[in-house]
């Protein structure tokens, strides 16, 4: 038990990530410059320079970050009482005891954990660990009914 499933990306996500990356990189490479240059200058640069170049790095970091982490350490796992999503930094628990019956629907490879007031959580499945995954949270939560359907039959 507490496996991790490790999340499936779409191979959109990567290339975004990866284009989103290397603008980040320029943008930090662009700011140094910048900076190296206002610092050269005889006139002293204003508030609103720095305040930019800082918050222009900052947030070219924070995007970097946050693709490394979410691509090395996003996940499910199942555990006795809750199934967790990690993505990333953003770490989200589903107590198991709130859901109200668990779907899979074949065509689009998701699973539909419904809860009591009817919203719904959908996990994107992996075919390499589907079936452990879906035999583990079966197995786990025995008293929570599992159905199994395509699209059609949710029309």
């Amino acid at each position: 038990m507490d496996k991790k499933y490790k999340y499936k990306f779409t191979k959109w996500f990567y290339i975004i990530g990866i284009l989103g990356s290397v603008i980040a990189l320029a943008c930090i490479v662009i700011n140094a410059i910048r900076f190296i240059g206002l610092s050269s200058k005889q006139i002293v640069p204003g508030f609103y320079e720095y305040v930019s170049l800082i918050l222009s790095v900052l947030l070219s970091i924070a995007f970097i970050v946050f693709i490394i982490t979410a691509i090395k350490s996003s996940y499910y796992q199942i555990t006795d009482k809750q199934v967790i999503l990690k993505w990333g930094i953003i770490k989200n628990k589903i107590d198991i005891s709130d859901v109200k019956e668990i779907k899979f629907i074949t065509n689009t490879q998701k699973l539909e954990l419904t809860f009591e007031d009817d919203s719904y959580f959908v996990i994107a499945v992996s075919s390499e660990w589907k079936e452990d995954f879906v035999d583990e949270l079966r197995k786990t939560f025995p008293k929570i009914p599992y159905i199994q359907e395509t699209e059609e039959d949710k029309k």
